[in-house]
């Protein structure tokens, strides 16, 4: 079981065991230096969770979750606001979580990430998602923005890995992230890797028409004896080792 990754501001976590679970604690949400009352219960029959603020209250639903928690973070540190966000722990411990501010007295919804291995705020305005990737987790950054309550994916064109492994059978690997572009190297078994960053952003079509955001994602590999190239995931999944796959 992967370890879970949690916030750098993290202030308060609840956790709680049982089929329908109650949280309760109390906390100042908007610097006024009055603690707000905070509860949620948690059915876990249902997936259904229940967040009350004070007189206020929301009641969403989980995608998948086994166990629930409550954190209170401060996402942006000059909005005189903080977060709440409710987790639902779900498939192989991942988070789907639920953000939340209380304002005039109102449960106010902020954003909502689904999938990830935690997250991480330093009081920027911004978010670092631990995204797991099959055998490396991708540190995904959002903008929040406080006035509209949305969280905004900003797009990078690379993502570190800093993965090793070794060829157990020939591919190889192209100057340019193009399946037309010509070979650097035509990698030999035994041959150490490094699996510098990666592109995510290529999209394939499975055999039945859906869409496949994995398959095609580009690799920049260097070896021990300093050649470099790119590589599909599809081109090499199969023919390395020492990759740790899980998820």
């Amino acid at each position: 079981m992967k370890q879970i990754l949690t916030t750098l501001l993290l202030i308060l976590t609840f956790s709680v065991n049982a089929q329908i679970r109650d949280t309760v604690f109390s906390v100042d949400l908007n610097f006024d230096r009055n603690e707000d009352k905070i509860s949620c219960t948690y059915n876990e029959n249902t997936l259904e969770f229940t967040l009350k603020i004070n007189n206020a209250a929301v009641t969403e639903k989980f995608i998948d979750s086994y166990d629930c928690a409550v954190e209170v973070i401060d996402i942006n540190r000059n909005d005189n606001l903080k977060e709440i966000v409710v987790k639902g722990y779900g498939n192989s411990d991942q988070a789907d979580m639920y953000f939340y501010q209380y304002i005039n007295d109102k449960i106010v919804p902020a954003g909502h990430l689904p999938s990830n291995f935690g997250i991480e705020v330093t009081g920027n305005g911004k978010i670092t998602e631990y995204a797991w990737m099959g055998f490396w987790t991708a540190k995904i950054r959002y903008d929040f923005d406080s006035k509209n309550k949305t969280l905004t994916k900003i797009e990078e064109e690379f993502y570190e890995v800093n993965q090793e492994c070794e060829v157990t059978a020939p591919f190889k690997l192209l100057v340019k992230r193009d399946d037309n572009s010509e070979t650097a190297v035509t990698l030999s078994p035994k041959t150490k890797l490094t699996i510098i960053k990666a592109d995510i952003s290529p999209l394939c079509k499975y055999e039945d028409g859906s869409d496949d955001d994995f398959s095609c994602d580009w690799f920049f590999f260097k070896t021990s004896d300093g050649k470099q190239g790119w590589c599909r995931l599809k081109d090499f999944q199969q023919n390395v080792d020492g990759l740790i796959w899980a998820g």
